[in-house]
């Protein structure tokens, strides 16, 4: 693979997986009013819900393989903290694939067995429980939130990216620990300020090192 298309790989890469974060967020938003439960959703709206699945479950999958490009931004100085971040975000991202499917699998099952409201709320109520599911949240939770951090002060510490970028970081983990509508959107506008420069700076990355072949060429 040529470093023109590994880079666009990598491009693609990273704004596809943010994008479906959002639009899927966005769709749930949609489909789930405040109060309803989600077999309901799953129930009512079935091929909107396995949409929603599959892109949930296929986005972070997408998302992880655009990471190496970024940690490639800091050959040497910050270049270790951005690996820790870029491992962390990746683990992270692992993990929000098996809750996303182990939760759109479970509700989209519940939908579909057509059990009452009070089974359906007892089989939710285990699978909340399950330690599995619970796990991979934290995990998630944690690895979702810390990496970026990590990831974006280590781009900041080589130069890549400006001080409001690992602050918005900080911004996104914080809304990751609330609930809410208003928590909801400010995740996701903060996303784009922290993921659109980092596409930014790989598109560029393959220009910047272009010149120094140029002149040497000449």
């Amino acid at each position: 693979m040529s470093a023109t298309l590994a880079r666009a790989v990598s491009v693609s890469a990273l704004v596809i997986g943010p994008l479906s974060l959002i639009v899927t967020s966005v769709t749930q938003w949609l489909l789930q009013p405040t109060g309803d439960q989600p077999w309901g959703a799953a129930a009512q709206f079935p091929t909107a819900w396995t949409v929603i699945a599959l892109l949930s479950v296929l986005g972070p999958l997408v998302w992880i393989a655009g990471l190496p490009a970024t940690v490639s931004l800091a050959p040497s100085k910050g270049g270790t903290v951005t690996l820790i971040g870029a491992l962390l975000t990746g683990a992270g991202l692992a993990a929000g694939v098996g809750h996303l499917a182990l939760f759109f699998g479970l509700y989209g099952a519940i939908a579909g067995s057509g059990a009452s409201g009070h089974a359906s709320s007892q089989v939710a109520a285990a699978g909340d429980a399950d330690v599995l599911g619970t796990v991979l949240l934290v995990a998630f939770l944690i690895g979702f939130s810390l990496g970026p951090i990590v990831l974006t002060v280590g781009l900041r510490i080589a130069g890549v990216v400006g001080v409001w970028v690992p602050i918005a970081t900080i911004v996104t983990a914080g809304a990751n620990l609330f609930g809410g509508p208003i928590a909801g959107v400010v995740q996701l506008v903060t996303l784009v300020l922290v993921w659109a420069p980092l596409v930014v700076a790989v598109a560029r990355s393959g220009a910047i090192a272009a010149r120094p072949a140029a002149a040497t060429a000449v």
